[in-house]
């Protein structure tokens, strides 16, 4: 597994998660909560979206093109 991408709320990571999900590639969320208990730990624990490794270069793609118009 590769991380994709770090994320400071989960929200954002779901989004893209989907975002992949919908292309066909499988993919993680990793520390999604834990982020919020960093906080009271004093730390700081990112959120990663982690894909496998032949899925790796295509969700880089995915995720770095810019979203479509929405037609009404």
């Amino acid at each position: 597994m590769k991380t994709v991408k770090y994320y400071a709320n989960d929200v954002e990571a779901q989004m893209d998660r989907s975002l992949l999900e919908a292309e066909g590639i499988t993919s993680n969320v990793l520390n999604e909560n834990m982020n919020y208990a960093g906080y009271f730990a004093g730390s700081n624990f990112d959120i990663q979206l982690v894909v496998a490794d032949e899925d790796y270069d295509l969700a880089i793609k995915i995720l770095a093109a810019p979203p479509e118009p929405i037609e009404e």
